[in-house]
Formats: C-alpha cells, sequence, structure tokens
C-alpha cells in the first residue's frame, strides 16, 4: 500500500529547502513619503522667515537712507528735492513697495533757547509724508512740540539746530503665509544736518508730500 506524505510535511520541507528572506525593498521610499509634509512645511516656513529678515533689512536701510541724504542738503532744500529722495525709498526698500504698502514720515525738529547753548525746549519745524497708509508720528504734526523724552539720549541739538527723523512704518504679509508674520514693521533713524540746518523747505511749484 503507497503512503502519501501528508499536506503539512510537504510544505514544511520545501519552507525548509526555500526560506523566505527578507525583503526590505520600498522601506526608504516610505519613510521619504512619511517625512515629506514635515520637511516641505519646514521648508516653507524658512522661506516666510527669510522674507521676513529681508524685509526688516530693507525697511531699516530705508530710513537710515532718507535721513542720510536729508542732512546732506545745506540751506535750499527745495520740494523737488525733497519729492526725488521720497522717490527713492521704493528703489532701496524693493521689493517691499513702501509707496503702496506703508508710509514714511520725515520730521525736522529744531531746539528753542538761547544761541550757542543746548535747546531748553523743541519743535516740528516741518513734516512731509510719502506713502499710502496714515501717519503716525510720534512727534506729531509741523508745529507741535516736542518732548525732551522723545530726544535720542546720545544726541545733543543746540539752539536752532535741526534733528532730521525718519519713521517708517510697513504693512508686512506674508508671501506663503505659513507663519503668522503678518503686522508692521517699524524702524527710526535720527541725523543732524552737517552742512546747515534746512529750517525750511522751499517752495519751487513742485506738489509737496504733505502729510
Amino acid at each position: 500500500m503507497t503512503r502519501f506524505p501528508s499536506l503539512y510535511k510537504t510544505l514544511k520541507n520545501k519552507i525548509g529547502k526555500h526560506r523566505l528572506r527578507k525583503n526590505e525593498k520600498g522601506v526608504a521610499m516610505i519613510e521619504f513619503a512619511m517625512a515629506l509634509p514635515v520637511l516641505t512645511i519646514l521648508l516653507l516656513g524658512c522661506i516666510d522667515l527669510a522674507v521676513y529678515l529681508v524685509a526688516h533689512q530693507r525697511i531699516a536701510r530705508s530710513a537710515y537712507t532718507m535721513s542720510n541724504l536729508m542732512t546732506q542738503m545745506d540751506q535750499g532744500l527745495t520740494e523737488a528735492q525733497v519729492g526725488d529722495m521720497m522717490l527713492a525709498l521704493d528703489q532701496v526698500s524693493k521689493p517691499f513697495d513702501i509707496a503702496t504698502d506703508g508710509v514714511a514720515t520725515i520730521t525736522a525738529i529744531i531746539g528753542n533757547g538761547v544761541d550757542g547753548a543746548p535747546a531748553t525746549s523743541y519743535t516740528v519745524a516741518w513734516q512731509r509724508c510719502y506713502g499710502a497708509n496714515a501717519s503716525g508720528s510720534e512727534f506729531g504734526s509741523s508745529g507741535a512740540s516736542v518732548s525732551a523724552a522723545d530726544i535720542p539720549e546720545n544726541t545733543i541739538v543746540t539752539t536752532s539746530q535741526i534733528l532730521v527723523v525718519t519713521e517708517i512704518e510697513y504693512t508686512y504679509e506674508p508671501i506663503l503665509g505659513f507663519l503668522p508674520l503678518e503686522g508692521q514693521i517699524e524702524y527710526d533713524a535720527f541725523f543732524r544736518p552737517r552742512r546747515g540746518t534746512i529750517e525750511n523747505i522751499i517752495a519751487d511749484g513742485s506738489p509737496g508730500h504733505s502729510c
């Protein structure tokens, strides 16, 4: 009588001869697919942060440049010259457009008191603005009194001397929006004239940039 081996023994013998090996093909691809969303969010967040830091750098440079240009002029500063300097702001701040998304306020503060002595009080001699947003100067408008506490401690302003202040406020919107960075970017720059006092701006028929 012929005996047939059982199915269990047959499979056991075949598996014993041809043992299955561990197959790791595709594991790296699966791990990459799981990590891809996190890596994407990190990358886009880094892009948002980098653009935000560049915006701060450009707005700060714009404030510095405007005060620096203004204080290189001597007596005889005209409205046309002021207008040309303000147009230069958007070149310095590119790609962040102050004309449409911000405001630059240039304020000339003059010291009052006895000639040759440190000023005892301060007044806004003149003020000009550039940009679509409303100006929110902390020094008030033209003719307003300025508190001595608003003058930087390391800045000495004598009687009849001018201190030019540029205040820039820019409304920042993130490019991608992965980080909550929207809001106001604000920078101030203080300079004293090197040649004259520029107490006034001469009207020359050019449109003024009143605030």
